[in-house]
């Protein structure tokens, strides 16, 4: 049995070794330097903005625009459904804005309007002289991270497509920033901040779902649904333009709002997060989506081990009670998740074939980077005529576009942050509430990215780019929120 002394020195020494190598004091360099050209830049912007035309005329429409907003009726309502109680709007919760607006804005919108908070986020910063201007990444994700965007990168150059794929690496640097903001937001306690504005854009979304079922709303694609449920099934699209979207964005939000509706102690909080369970609920049994129920089972199993696992008994109390009193159609429509007769299955089959066969051919170097370059290869290796634009499969869409090398970088950077996230959750002391209130929306966060990568093994998950975002901030706040525990724990330590 190893002495607390023996594991500390250990553990220093392992510090001191990865602190003396050649890469990290490479990247770390990189790092300062980077920070040094920010801070350089923002000084001169804010001096040359502050004392021109335009900056003066700019600071006096804010504070006529901060006077109006405390006193507009309709931004308080906004506030009490998108704030935690006592808690202020900080910059946390204009990142879970742009997040939420992804349910209703374009994605060329919504990589604007994150550009813009992103210079103000930095700018701020930089005023604040307590802090630095760039973010910082530990060593562990940091490293992966890099090796990933040289894939990518490279998967970008050498693509079938080539103007495609660099419009592609414009979204994953969308995705990798936004994944490094989180974290850094995360790790400073701005968790909860960023979670609600999103949670209430998602929830706004799944009004519109049910809307569009109570109103008889009728778009329902052919290949949406198998043959035999045509004439019973409507699928809703809230505000997206397909089913299967909408569920995935329903899929990272719901267990979330149930391990907040778990935790937080506010009557207030505690009703509103109440409502958008119940709404998310209903509007993801509406999607019809069986990949999508089949992952949000799993993100409340994760949830209920991470948490409590009594959680897992009241789950299988409600699965059963849910089996007698649902209509027959939605038991038949989760049980042909398993059936091969099955139109969908039979298809996505077909589809696994082919997109196996192209993987033959392209395993190391991969098509490129995005859907078009597999939609551009693909009909070659097609099997009695089956048709995508993708490979119905998150994992095998990406080992064809980056290859092997690349997909396993994806991988690594997974399981970097998976680990820590789930090493913060079991190392927190503590029973019950105590602990709960520590690694809720850590636990939350673990459970909607772990039922999202299940439910990418039959769908592409990362096929709509307002989803991949959603994914990777959370991937971000996992891993933050672990990050910002360790540093708390060694600080007292």
């Amino acid at each position: 049995m190893k002495t607390a002394t023996a594991v500390t020195e250990g553990h220093c020494r392992q510090s001191g070794g990865l602190q003396a190598s050649y890469t990290y004091r490479v990247f770390k360099g990189a790092g300062r330097r980077l920070e040094h050209a920010i801070s350089a830049f923002f000084a001169w912007f804010d001096n040359g903005f502050r004392h021109s035309v335009c900056g003066r005329a700019a600071l006096l429409v804010q504070g006529c625009l901060a006077r109006w907003i405390s006193a507009s009726f309709g931004i308080r309502c906004l506030k009490l459904l998108a704030v935690p109680h006592g808690r202020y709007v900080t910059e946390g919760a204009f990142l879970g804005i742009v997040l939420g607006l992804g349910a209703f804005l374009p994605t060329e919108a919504q990589m604007l309007c994150f550009a813009l908070f992103l210079f103000l986020w930095l700018w701020w910063r930089w005023a604040d002289k307590g802090s630095g201007v760039a973010w910082h990444l530990p060593f562990n994700v940091k490293f992966p991270l890099i090796v990933l965007f040289m894939f990518i990168a490279g998967a970008a150059v050498s693509s079938i497509v080539p103007t495609r794929s660099v419009m592609n690496l414009t979204l994953w640097c969308f995705y990798g920033l936004v994944f490094a903001v989180t974290f850094d937001m995360a790790k400073r306690g701005e968790e909860d901040s960023i979670v609600w504005p999103f949670l209430t854009g998602a929830t706004l979304s799944g009004m519109v779902g049910i809307y569009q079922y109570l109103s008889g709303w009728q778009a329902t694609k052919a290949s949406w649904l198998d043959e035999k449920f045509q004439d019973e099934i409507t699928r809703v699209v809230g505000t997206f333009d397909n089913p299967t979207f909408f569920a995935e964005m329903i899929g990272l939000a719901l267990p979330l709002t149930l391990a907040l509706l778990i935790r937080n102690k506010s009557l207030r909080d505690k009703g509103i997060l109440l409502i958008y369970a119940g709404i998310q609920g209903v509007a993801l049994i509406l999607t019809w989506s069986r990949g999508a129920w089949l992952g949000f089972i799993a993100s409340f199993g994760l949830l209920a081990v991470l948490f409590d696992k009594r959680l897992l008994l009241m789950g299988l109390i409600a699965a059963m009670l849910a089996v007698i009193i649902a209509p027959p159609v939605l038991v038949d429509r989760l049980l042909s998740s398993f059936s091969l007769e099955d139109s969908s299955n039979s298809y996505r089959m077909f589809i696994w074939r082919g997109s196996l066969a192209l993987l033959r051919e392209y395993l190391f170097r991969g098509v490129g980077l995005g859907a078009d370059s597999f939609a551009q290869v693909y009909p070659e290796y097609m099997i009695v005529q089956t048709p995508a634009p993708h490979a119905h499969s998150t994992y095998l869409q990406m080992l064809i576009e980056l290859g092997l090398l690349g997909f396993l970088a994806l991988m690594w950077l997974l399981i970097v942050c998976g680990w820590q996230s789930l090493r913060a959750i079991f190392t927190q002391k503590g029973k019950g509430f105590e602990r709960w209130a520590r690694v809720g929306v850590l636990s939350g966060a673990v459970a909607a990215v772990g039922g999202h990568m299940l439910q990418g093994l039959v769908e592409h998950t990362w096929y709509n780019p307002q989803i991949t975002v959603v994914f990777w901030a959370w991937v971000g706040l996992a891993v933050g929120i672990s990050n910002g525990m360790e540093a708390r724990r060694a600080s007292k330590s």
